[in-house]
């Protein structure tokens, strides 16, 4: 129940005008009335005292609602600063948190506004390439490196990450399959193509389980890790390119270790 400022002054002064007649009847020593009057002067006080304890509560919740809203904001603003790197963003609410007094619905929208962001923002990261396609330890990083056949420097255009016989891979997000076969060094190979030009390349598998046009979400299983082609042991190798540009998964591996939200 909302109480404005007026009927605030108005109750005040209803006390006040009751309070002179009670003077006033008391000079003339009508005690019926002079109790009658105390009476209903309690009564307007108990329910102004409601009402503050109302208006109280009210305000409370409001406030609780605005904190609570601008930290969804804040966390929406750095998941979005990390998809920002990718070359990714998600347009936020302008001009941040304003809500009118006393007007509930304004925190309403707002969070409705928040929640169809959010909304985005899952949407969104579920067609980038984070997360990681197998639970293994990382044995090899992105970058230059010694050959493990020749001991030569050279580069190393993903990640390698050490994997049980036939262990699931996975893939990092939705995407249509745009290679399923065998390639050379990377042995059997799948490639995943996803929207905003990302690419991913799963290496040296044992099986293949997709075929090439078939769409995937993330997380479907696409093969089993293996060693074959110019492999040393069960690993997978795991690429990710964007625009055929080669990118450090590590970045998109761990967001909580590497890239935080």
């Amino acid at each position: 129940m909302k109480l404005g400022l007026k009927n605030i002054y108005l109750i005040i002064l209803t006390v006040i005008s009751i309070t002179s007649l009670i003077i006033a009847v008391k000079s003339s020593s009508n005690k019926k009335e002079l109790e009658k009057l105390k009476s209903e002067v309690k009564l307007l006080r108990e329910e102004l005292i409601k009402k503050e304890e109302e208006l109280k509560k009210a305000v409370e919740e409001k406030e609780k609602l605005a904190r609570k809203l601008q930290s969804i904001e804040e966390k929406i603003k750095k998941a979005n600063k990390t998809l920002k790197r990718k070359g990714i963003k998600i347009k936020l609410p302008q001009g941040g948190l304003f809500i009118p007094a006393d007007r509930k619905e304004n925190l309403e929208f707002y969070a409705s506004t928040l929640e169809t962001s959010m909304e985005k923002l899952l949407k969104i990261m579920a067609e980038v390439p984070v997360g990681v396609p197998l639970y293994g330890r990382l044995t090899s990083r992105f970058g230059y490196r010694k050959d493990p056949f020749n001991g030569k420097l050279a580069f190393h255009a993903g990640i390698d990450l050490k994997a049980q016989p036939r262990q699931p891979v996975f893939a990092t997000a939705n995407g249509i399959v745009k290679f399923a076969g065998w390639s050379g060094g990377y042995g059997k190979l799948v490639i995943i193509k996803h929207k905003y030009g990302y690419e991913t390349y799963y290496g040296h598998l044992f099986k293949i389980r997709v075929k090439k046009g078939q769409r995937v979400k993330a997380g479907t299983v696409i093969g089993y890790a293996g060693s074959t082609g110019r492999s040393t042991g069960i690993h997978l190798h795991y690429e990710i390119r964007r625009y055929g540009r080669l990118l450090n998964p590590l970045k998109f591996l761990y967001l909580n270790r590497y890239n935080a939200f």
